[in-house]
């Protein structure tokens, strides 16, 4: 457990820890009051027991502060990997894994190094570093084979752990003293109460930051290799925050991952420089303020799931007041006119529902064109029907007439063959291939609309031990095929059936599971009243377009009632019942259009 963890649960029990560490002091209300950390009795020192800021403590008669872990250490004058040990012991928190037995390793003997070193400090101070740094690291020089190395030494706990030896004329001409143990450059310059420390890829820029007062480590052998944390663990367990300042390149960013995924993804941020790394950014002419700066505003490297609210503001503003130019989901549209009150949005599931032989293919069909027109391009399954039959129905759909031209058909023809496909299966299809293959059709051609005909036609089972199990997992499939490739899938699914039909169904008489419509964004129900051809015209109304759910729209319900056309297969929006041209033919004798475009 690292100290951030440990502290967090000292705040658990912030009362009694307070108690514990200060027995001396009061409770007054929600803080527990003493002199000093010592635990005399008064009033300067606060500690907070209660509410979001339990734990959190200050002394105003000295300035101390922080949490209960900081305490901890005043209050029994420990270093921060004491005060953890004691903390763990008071809490009954054991350690889940066992202590394993430890390598033993080969400490360095003490090399010849020159001290104040010559071409090394000269080298060094070309890279910005003061002679105070190289003295406080320790670097020494040795000169072998008529080549000079710095000699960095990893000293920890008062001990010489390992030595790297590094050509200063040549970077490759590097080496660390065989059998050493890896760990961290730089500890015994890490004060025993810090909570906080960077960790570098390289020496220098360990150097580098230690010079503007940023507590610094580096790794011993490059962004790629982490053998460090298996040595160094316990020691890295009292930070509570871990800046992993890693180079600003592939293997960098990669290490950079792997190393905060390791010590703790909550305790670990990722710090980017001006530059390829912090040497070089000094090189470059940053000032202790640009540093610090950077620190202060490092990134943790949050799972790829995890999104501010706020980050998301810039969206919201644009759904509540979108620029005249913006670009826009296309929307419902029947004949020539819109309704804006819906749009198709990508990586949503809609569920278009209505009783046998009351139309909702054929209005699934006239909506689909109403998508083509706008741009869009469709890919559709329907294992009851035949091709030629679907395209008998779009072609009086696109013209308007109920039998128009071998010329015109072959203007229909050419309009929709960049913009529709068919799942050519006639009978049972299974969702695996519907979805390998819609994959492909929306890589390979872009396609956003894909229209499922119905579930029934599919390998799904509509009844028995386990269709319910098996409804839900097709749809959580639609549902994740849909959002991983930006497309709106069109489910069309049969109601159950009802005493009678005299009433639209509503999307709790979806056949099957409940889950259908649940994960569904959408469901629009039809429902017809089904005259008789024979019956005459008249204004009343010939079907019915209900929204029943729109989860990411603003209107949740809405009826639309149509009027249909019979010859051109066409619900209209108007008791006039005139249909729309939606593919421009100009060949077509007697036939006549008003400036909406409508026959």
């Amino acid at each position: 457990m690292n100290a951030a963890e440990l502290s967090q649960k000292l705040a658990d029990s912030a009362d009694t820890v307070a108690e514990y560490l200060l027995p001396r002091g009061k409770r007054h209300g929600a803080e527990w009051k003493a002199g000093s950390v010592s635990g005399e009795e008064g009033q300067s020192l606060s500690v907070r027991i209660t509410g979001a800021k339990r734990g959190v403590w200050r002394d105003f008669a000295s300035g101390q502060g922080g949490d209960l872990l900081d305490l901890w250490c005043a209050a029994r004058s420990l270093s921060l990997a004491e005060a953890i040990t004691e903390a763990k012991a008071y809490l009954g928190i054991r350690d889940a894994m066992p202590v394993r037995e430890r390598r033993e390793y080969r400490r360095p003997l003490h090399s010849n190094a020159t001290r104040a070193p010559g071409r090394v400090a000269a080298w060094l101070a070309d890279r910005g570093i003061r002679a105070e740094t190289v003295e406080a690291f320790k670097v020494g020089e040795q000169i072998r084979d008529d080549k000079t190395y710095a000699l960095l030494p990893y000293l920890r706990d008062g001990e010489l752990v390992n030595v790297k030896h590094r050509n200063i004329d040549e970077k490759r001409d590097m080496r660390q003293e065989a059998g050493a143990e890896p760990c961290l450059f730089g500890w015994h310059l890490i004060e025993p109460r810090q909570r906080v420390v960077a960790i570098t890829e390289g020496e220098v820029d360990a150097m580098t930051l230690h010079q503007f007062g940023i507590p610094a480590l580096s790794v011993n052998a490059g962004a790629g290799n982490h053998q460090w944390i298996d040595t160094d663990w316990e020691r890295l367990e009292r930070f509570s925050e871990i800046l992993v300042c890693f180079d600003d390149d592939d293997p960098g960013r990669k290490g950079a991952a792997e190393v905060c995924q390791r010590l703790g993804l909550e305790r670990c941020k990722v710090v980017r420089f001006g530059a390829k790394d912090a040497n070089q950014w000094l090189q470059d002419g940053a000032c202790g303020e640009d540093f610090h700066h950077a620190l202060k505003e490092a990134k943790p490297l949050d799972p790829a799931e995890l999104t501010r609210m706020a980050d998301v503001m810039d969206a919201v503003k644009a759904l509540l007041h979108p620029a005249a130019n913006a670009h826009r989901d296309p929307c419902l549209l029947l004949g020539q006119r819109e309704f804006d009150w819906f749009e198709f949005r990508p990586g949503e599931l809609t569920v278009w529902t209505g009783y046998n032989g009351h139309g909702k293919s054929l209005l699934n069909n006239q909506i689909l064109l109403g998508l083509l027109h706008q741009g869009e391009r469709a890919c559709v399954f329907s294992g009851e029907m035949h091709p030629a039959q679907q395209g008998k129905r779009l072609v009086k759909q696109a013209t308007g007439l109920a039998k128009p031209s071998p010329a015109y058909i072959d203007a229909v023809g050419e309009w929709l063959s960049d913009r529709m496909w068919l799942f050519n299966v006639q009978g049972s299809a299974t969702i695996a291939r519907l979805l390998e293959v819609f994959a492909y059709a929306s890589r390979r051609y872009g396609v956003r609309h894909f229209v499922i005909d119905s579930l029934m036609m599919t390998d799904v089972p509509e009844d028995g031990p386990g269709s319910m199990t098996a409804q839900k997992q097709a749809v959580q499939k639609l549902t994740d095929f849909a959002k991983r490739f930006g497309v709106h899938v069109h489910l069309i699914a049969h109601p159950r059936k009802g005493r009678d039909e005299s009433q639209a169904p509503g999307k709790l008489d979806v056949a099957g599971s409940s889950k259908i419509t649940d994960a569904a964004d959408n469901v629009f129900t039809v429902w017809s009243a089904r005259r008789d051809e024979s019956d005459p015209e008249t204004d009343k109304p010939d079907a019915c377009l209900e929204l029943q759910k729109q989860r990411n729209g603003d209107v949740q319900r809405m009826k639309l009632w149509l009027f249909f056309h019979r010859d051109s297969q066409q619900f209209c929006t108007s008791s006039h019942r005139r249909p729309t041209r939606l593919v421009d033919y100009s060949g077509e004798t007697g036939l006549h259009l008003d400036s909406a475009g409508a026959v």
